[in-house]
């Protein structure tokens, strides 16, 4: 027994003889791999993945990843050099996940098989995942399940290697459990180099007015339900003669129905001009479904008056010439002051807009707003589909954007000069609750930066003005922005819940 434990010790020593010799054979590869330092490695990593910077057509430059010029790990020594800076893009590839990474909203609703009512952004503002929650929280069918299955079966998803971490980031949850979050919603929680700043240390000056006009090519518009060689969205297409000729009929529950052309109603009600704002209901947080216009309207109040309406009648249906209606209750109609918009900013009412006329209402949401109306029906019953911004997530089940704000002259990730003052602009409204104040972070909602707005009214919105006038360093910073509006019962209301605040990154190099 001892000499065959004897020979069993003998044949250990021998093959671990064998291996310290075989790795000694194998010492000139690690040489080879000493000859890169971890700092040239990480210099090439950093240079390779980059944050990706994009140069419009009219010059602007966008960098919507932050890069990460800190340490990730404060104990490394010398990390400078030996972080991988990068990270953003090395780890966790944010230049290519989001909705926006391979194509803009309005691109893939275009490309899509079947029929999607488009909405065109007018401002400086990407459109975002956002605006897709306000009509799918009605809707029967899940989005989650169409886009799934969507981005499934695209060959060009596919072929760029698509996953569930092209749109989710997934997190672990403290039972341990795994949630996909909507990478677009999280994103600046988990990507690193934002330069977090105090409020009381950001330097800034602020402005606000309720006057700001919005110029035609800022302002968004909505594809029409009919099909699109026959929209009229170029106002060269609009003539006098047809402006005069088009007409509206009323009808329904009433005794002095009829057919008018515009010339009549215009010639015997005359027109109204007053500033007025167009906020969508389905505007996500922070997005850009807003403006404001100058608006020349005959007053549907004067109309009313000899229609002879039945003492019944409590609905109303503007109807387009594709259409399109969204019932609104007499009463609304009347309180809100609608008029048939003709006009806008001078003109006469852009093509985009819905020319030769539109139901536009005071406070209402512009999802009210029917375009190239053709008829207004009075009813006796019906349901009221008037909208005042009370829309809620269907999936978090909060409410989804009143009060809402937004930066509108400024990319989101766009490059600011270093030394120069960083210029926003942007509003804040809450359809029929007035704006009472306004407040900026620099530092994830740590600190914020309070201005009161006094005296808002309801029917135009409130337009601010901030200036950054010295930022600390170089580098990329968040900004968060948060509106209150005033409830009718004297409440206030906050959009600081989870996925409702309005977040907003720029650069300055």
């Amino acid at each position: 027994m001892k000499k065959q434990l004897k020979a069993i010790c003998l044949v250990c020593a021998m093959l671990m003889l064998f291996n310290i010799v075989a790795f000694a054979d194998d010492a000139p590869r690690q040489a080879d791999l000493s000859e890169r330092t971890s700092w040239e490695k990480n210099a090439e990593v950093n240079d390779k993945y980059a944050p990706r910077v994009t140069v419009l057509d009219n010059g602007v430059r966008v960098q919507k990843t932050p890069f990460n010029k800190h340490a990730l790990d404060t104990q490394a020594g010398d990390v400078e050099s030996k972080t991988v800076t990068s990270w953003n893009n090395y780890f966790l590839d944010a230049d290519n996940r989001g909705c926006t990474a391979c194509h803009t909203i309005e691109d893939a609703l275009e490309k899509m098989e079947s029929y999607h009512g488009i909405i065109y952004m007018g401002y400086n503002s990407e459109q975002g995942l956002q605006n897709c929650f306000g009509c799918h929280s009605f809707y029967d069918n899940r989005m989650r399940d169409a886009i799934h299955t969507l981005h499934k079966r695209n060959a060009t998803f596919n072929l760029m290697g698509g996953s569930c971490e092209s749109c989710h980031y997934i997190n672990r949850l403290e039972d341990g459990s795994i949630e996909y979050q909507r990478w677009d919603y999280v994103k600046y929680d988990v990507l690193y180099g934002l330069e977090d700043v105090p409020a009381e240390e950001m330097n800034t000056s602020f402005t606000w007015n309720q006057t700001e006009i919005t110029p035609h090519e800022n302002m968004f518009f909505k594809s029409v339900k009919s099909n699109p060689e026959t929209w009229i969205t170029d106002d060269s297409q609009t003539t006098e003669e047809a402006f005069n000729n088009w007409t509206i009929t009323f009808s329904g529950e009433l005794d002095n129905g009829g057919t008018f052309t515009l010339k009549e109603l215009i010639d015997k009600y005359g027109t109204e001009t007053r500033l007025m704002k167009a906020h969508c209901t389905v505007n996500g947080p922070g997005q850009a479904m807003i403006f404001q216009a100058e608006i020349t309207g005959i007053p549907l109040r004067e109309i009313v008056k000899d229609l002879g309406l039945h003492e019944d009648v409590t609905m109303v249906n503007p109807i387009g010439a594709d259409g399109y209606c969204y019932t609104i209750g007499l009463e609304q109609m009347l309180k809100e002051d609608a008029l048939l918009a003709v006009g806008m900013n001078g003109d006469t009412i852009y093509a985009d807009q819905g020319w030769p006329v539109a139901f536009w209402c005071n406070e209402m949401s512009a999802g009210n707003f029917t375009k190239q109306l053709a008829e207004l029906s009075f009813e006796s019953s019906g349901a009221s589909w008037d909208f005042y911004g009370d829309f809620t997530d269907a999936t978090t089940g909060l409410q989804f954007d009143k009060p809402n704000a937004g930066v509108l002259n400024a990319y989101e990730g766009q490059i600011f000069e270093y030394g120069q003052p960083v210029h926003l602009e942007g509003y804040a409204d809450a359809w029929n609750e007035p704006i009472v104040k306004l407040e900026f972070s620099f530092d994830h909602g740590a600190t914020w930066q309070e201005f009161d707005i006094e005296d808002a009214n309801t029917t135009q919105w409130v337009y601010w003005n901030l200036d950054i006038n010295e930022v600390p360093c170089r580098g990329s910073y968040l900004m968060q922005v948060r509106a209150t509006s005033q409830m009718a019962d004297g409440g206030l209301r906050t959009n600081d819940v989870p996925y409702q605040i309005t977040n907003y990154m720029f650069n300055v190099q």
